[in-house]
């Protein structure tokens, strides 16, 4: 190994989780050098895990502006605020796409025009975070 090689690697790039915030050289990240030792979270770009954490993040911060502002407001924050467990949980790695298929298929029953608005955008909602995710992870 020469000297700059050496140097190259004591210098390094970083990868950081976007889970749990451990960093670890890429060097040192072994077979799969984006996946986290410590939480098992896929920091690979494009993966289903950061799919999954980035897409809650987007969906957490309109719910939490839609709270904020209130009155028919409330609709989206409803729609949004639903999405949040399904996007944690695939994030961890603990999704079940036979599972969400299910749940897709009822869900989609479950929807008509009988139903009050609130009902209707947290149904929409799941109805939509369980469609993306068993899209991306269909890839």
């Amino acid at each position: 190994m020469k000297l700059t090689d050496i140097i190259i690697e004591g210098i390094g790039k970083k990868i950081n989780c976007n889970n749990c915030e451990w960093s670890w050289k890429e060097s040192e990240g072994g077979k799969d050098k984006f996946l986290c030792h410590k939480c098992g979270h896929d920091n690979k770009p494009n993966s289903f895990d950061e799919f999954a954490l980035l897409r809650g993040e987007g969906a957490a911060k309109i719910a939490s502006t839609a709270k904020e502002k209130g009155g028919l407001s409330l609709l989206t924050y409803n729609h949004f605020k639903v999405k949040d467990s399904y996007y944690k949980k695939a994030a961890e790695g603990k999704f079940d796409l036979q599972e969400a298929k299910k749940e897709f298929k009822e869900t989609l029953k479950k929807i008509s025009f009988d139903m009050d608005q609130t009902s209707f955008q947290k149904e929409v909602g799941r109805l939509e975070v369980l469609g993306e995710l068993i899209i991306k992870n269909d890839k």
